[in-house]
């Protein structure tokens, strides 16, 4: 079978900080608007589609296909997390491929627990709000346990990045790069959250400790928004006068017991398995996919729910050795004077938490020259990798 899959439309509704004003169908309806017309297609041709949230907080697939008047021969529907990323989109690829579906909408929806949320009351929960992951028997992928008190997904970032820090020496300043660059990308970048909110690193400094090492600016921005990616072939895509941005390679998520915490690249010793220092392969198969290299990324991108992930995603993926993308930002940043970009929409921490899904239409951005003040200069290869090990490719050429 041939692979080969373009994203030809991207959308997203407004970034909603907390103001509860539209319900998640609604800005649902938003982001699939924006992508069609940004697509030059009408909602008919539309018959895939792949959405990784679901009611309340989000929009059930059979929900938005009623409420849309939608004729779909293929849907998919996934669990909440940021983590689904890549695996959304690669559905909406290997569906294209493979021909089940010839146009897919990767339709992400989602309102917090202070937004549109607050509605919902004890219906989420009979104890309110959201269950704590770390509940479960084995207290879940965040390295915490809630029966020890630390719960949230802040204890657990925070256990993963104290433990960096402490064994490889890494400081506060060199986790104050991380925030700092991406309130700036922000700044440049009219949807995000926090753009006309600015930081200096004595600024952030100066906050005071939440979890651990970790501060306020360390951790994302909760919204309430939707965003919308529309895949097809490149056959299809080449019909629709639009810039083709091809996903070129895919790799999945990688399931083992030292890849079991979130927050932690494989290694450092947070999961359940042994503790060693990691050494990256020297290639990964979404590389071989593409047909490019490591030293063919022109920016790279990762989910960041806290700022400690870059850290992490830099040495998963190869960029740096194990320990050493702490000096890595402090000495040549991820801005756009970097060597590798990283997260230049301003990513979960500023630009707003989408899930992941607001890096893959930046990437699209980036691809097709509409950045702006943020634009990477000559992009023609971006990758997005998280530190459990899934990624994908994007290019402005075909696979290879």
């Amino acid at each position: 079978m041939k692979f080969g899959a373009c994203v030809v439309g991207l959308g997203t509704s407004e970034v909603i900080g907390k103001d509860p004003g539209r319900s998640p169908l609604r800005l649902q309806f938003e982001s699939f608007r924006a992508a069609l017309k940004d697509a030059n297609l009408q909602k008919a041709d539309v018959n895939g589609m792949v959405t990784a949230w679901g009611a309340p907080r989000g929009v059930d697939y059979d929900e938005f296909v009623v409420a849309a008047g939608l004729d779909l021969t293929w849907v998919s529907q996934l669990w909440t997390h940021g983590r689904w990323t890549a695996t959304a989109i690669q559905q909406a690829a290997m569906a294209v491929s493979t021909g089940v579906a010839d146009v897919v909408a990767v339709i992400n929806s989602h309102v917090a627990g202070q937004g549109y949320s607050r509605h919902f009351g004890t219906m989420i929960s009979p104890l309110g709000g959201s269950m704590d992951e770390a509940m479960r028997d084995g207290g879940g992928p965040y390295g915490n346990w809630t029966v020890h008190g630390t719960p949230g997904a802040g204890a657990g970032a925070a256990l993963a990045a104290r433990q960096y820090m402490d064994r490889y020496g890494a400081t506060e300043d060199d986790l104050a790069v991380i925030p700092v660059t991406q309130r700036a990308f922000a700044g440049n970048n009219p949807q995000a959250l926090l753009r006309n909110q600015p930081l200096t690193t004595d600024q952030y400094l100066a906050e005071p400790k939440l979890f651990g090492p970790l501060r306020q600016s360390d951790m994302c921005e909760m919204v309430d928004a939707s965003t919308c990616l529309i895949v097809t072939t490149p056959e299809r895509a080449a019909e629709l006068g639009r810039p083709m941005v091809h996903i070129a390679g895919i790799q999945g998520i990688r399931a083992n017991r030292d890849s079991y915490v979130f927050f932690s690249r494989p290694g450092l010793g947070a999961g359940v398995g042994k503790s060693y220092d990691y050494v990256a392969p020297k290639t990964f198969p979404v590389f071989e996919m593409a047909g490019l290299g490591r030293e063919d990324m022109d920016g790279f991108y990762t989910y960041d729910p806290f700022s400690s992930q870059i850290w992490m995603a830099l040495e998963r993926w190869g960029y740096v050795g194990a320990g050493e993308a702490a000096a890595y930002c402090r000495e040549y940043g991820i801005g756009l004077d970097s060597p590798l970009p990283m997260n230049t929409s301003g990513g979960s921490l500023a630009e707003g938490h989408l899930y992941g899904y607001g890096h893959m239409l930046e990437m699209v951005r980036q691809l097709r020259g509409e950045a702006g003040a943020r634009q990477i200069e000559g992009a023609k290869a971006l990758q997005w990798g998280t530190p459990w090990g899934d990624s994908l490719v994007m290019t402005t050429e075909g696979v290879r």
